[in-house]
């Protein structure tokens, strides 16, 4: 079996570019490798209309970037302006449109580098050292006041597997996955071993 760090290097990468909530709906695009790509699930019936479902960036005239992806009858699109304001607009074939809902609780992909988040910056697939005082919290999502699902104590090396940007609190966040248990740890909490 694989060294643990061997199987994060081998992995391909699966980055969160944009993530963001509205009334009915969680909307998702995400790269892996060079190609994006959109899931789209319905709170209301529990059903995921958009599973990896290819995605595009569209060339936008406004200040936003825009998302989107024709499958099936209906055209959506995912847009982010530079405020981190988010909306999903669902139009049928027909031009009509279907939905039109402003998102809350958004983060966005952190490229490496230089950015303007807070926080330890590396590359999911490594694995990273809590630096936490005595434990780093597992939260369900990428903001504070989510569930905390877990913990891991300090000095355990956990396994990073996505990284994004929260524009409302200006952290990264980084989603680890420690003795099985999945979770998002704000990145000052995170060394990369």
């Amino acid at each position: 079996m694989p060294h643990p760090q061997t199987r994060l290097a081998q992995a391909s990468t699966t980055a969160t570019v944009l993530y963001f909530e509205t009334e009915s709906r969680v909307v998702r695009i995400y790269r892996t490798d060079s190609n994006l790509f959109m899931n789209l699930y319905n709170r209301a019936t529990n059903v995921v209309e958009v599973r990896a479902a290819p995605a595009r960036l569209v060339p936008s005239t406004r200040d936003q970037t825009v998302y989107t992806n024709s499958q099936g009858e209906a055209q959506r699109f995912a847009r982010i302006n530079s405020q981190g304001d988010t909306e999903l607009e669902i139009i049928a074939a027909d031009g009509t449109v279907v939905l039109q809902e402003s998102g809350v609780n958004a983060v966005v992909g952190v490229a490496s580098g230089s950015n303007d988040f807070q926080g330890n910056n590396f590359a999911p697939g490594t694995p990273a050292l809590v630096l936490s005082a005595e434990a780093a919290r597992l939260r369900s999502a990428p903001r504070l006041g989510s569930d905390i699902v877990g913990t891991a104590r300090r000095r355990e090396v956990v396994d990073v597997i996505d990284r994004i940007g929260n524009p409302n609190d200006g952290f990264i966040w980084y989603q680890v996955v420690y003795q099985g248990t999945t979770g998002w740890v704000r990145g000052d909490l995170l060394q990369p071993v």
